[in-house]
């Protein structure tokens, strides 16, 4: 029988969201089919970094044409081996010249579900092409969420038989976290993630800083502080204003990320949009027991009632919960976030392509 053949577009791996499904995934199949061919494209001396990439059965290719650029939709139909079986696109930016078999995951449709946060009339114009050629071209979909199914579905048109609903899982790492000296000399509130406007930062800054003199915790922010304040005046002022109070990490080492995680009093997640929403996931999971996220969009559908809860417009409620959150539940229900669930269920999918064909 000959050999299966899967080409993967790796060159997000190293990116925060997206990289993380990327390695999870690649690290799982890899050893769970060794008898399949993985050609992973992508910057080659980034994977090489990789132990999971140092085996018989896979084979590095050398793609590094910048993400949703003109030049990556060329050099990506250069790339991929014509000895493919099936091409797993881990996000919508797919390879539109190439007419094999092809497995799309699609994280959101921020970019047309909420377009006032979008900068830039090209990016909404890429995103609506692009996410129609997904439409056209793949012969399956996996969304991260039945969120993002049901949004897929209403804005793109997507038949709900193309769209299969695979969540994302939290790496073993998270529940064994050493217990380490303090990466911060006082209690503190946590905010993790990227600083774009539709993450709703700035109702956790306002909240924050009309509380702080009743709470002992500092709020740190693990993020750059030029990215977040750029461009909004009134942001900077009550960032400026509370300097002593308010944190901003910059980027972290993943060791260390994981040392902020447990040592949290309170975790906050804000945002107005999310398609999955990992970050509450690996706050429990590292050992924080106070996670307060927005009712928004697939948050309460992946946390259910692990954490609380306030709607992202209401400040007042948000100020409470700093000020009088509860200890969340029990966190065995994080066990079904498994990785190796989601591989098992990636591969189960190729093989339907493939046997369909």
């Amino acid at each position: 029988m000959q050999k299966m053949n899967l080409t993967i577009d790796a060159r997000m791996i190293n990116a925060s969201g997206i990289g993380t499904v990327i390695r999870n995934v690649l690290k799982r199949i890899i050893y769970l089919k060794p008898e399949w061919q993985f050609n992973i494209l992508g910057d080659g001396k980034e994977l090489s970094c990789f132990d999971f990439f140092k085996v018989n059965n896979v084979r590095i290719i050398d793609c590094k044409a910048p993400i949703y650029s003109i030049k990556e939709q060329f050099k990506l139909i250069q790339c991929i081996p014509k000895t493919t079986d099936v091409f797993w696109s881990p996000h919508y930016n797919i390879p539109i010249f190439y007419n094999g078999k092809l497995i799309v995951t699609v994280h959101d449709v921020f970019h047309l579900a909420m377009p006032q946060f979008v900068q830039g009339i090209h990016k909404k114009i890429y995103a609506k092409f692009m996410f129609n050629r997904v439409k056209k071209q793949a012969e399956q979909i996996i969304t991260v969420s039945q969120f993002t199914a049901d949004e897929l579905y209403r804005i793109v048109g997507v038949p709900k038989e193309k769209i299969n609903v695979i969540y994302n899982g939290i790496d073993e790492d998270w529940f064994n976290i050493k217990l380490d000296k303090p990466v911060h000399n006082k209690p503190y509130i946590l905010y993790v993630g990227n600083v774009k406007p539709h993450k709703n930062l700035i109702i956790l800054i306002k909240a924050f800083s009309e509380v702080k003199d009743k709470i002992e915790q500092d709020l740190i922010i693990v993020g750059k502080k030029d990215g977040f304040i750029t461009g909004d005046n009134k942001l900077s002022e009550f960032v400026n204003s509370n300097e002593d109070r308010i944190i901003f990490t910059g980027y972290v080492e993943d060791n260390v990320l994981k040392r902020y995680y447990k040592q949290a009093d309170i975790f906050v997640f804000p945002s107005l949009y999310e398609g999955f929403g990992l970050p509450p996931l690996e706050a429990l999971a590292a050992g924080c027991r106070r996670v307060i996220c927005s009712n928004a969009a697939a948050i309460p559908e992946v946390c259910g009632d692990l954490v609380e809860y306030f709607d992202p417009f209401d400040k007042n409620r948000l100020k409470k919960l700093l000020i009088n959150s509860k200890v969340n539940r029990d966190t065995v229900l994080l066990k079904n976030y498994d990785w190796n669930i989601t591989v098992v269920n990636i591969i189960n999918l190729i093989k339907k392509i493939i046997n369909e064909h």
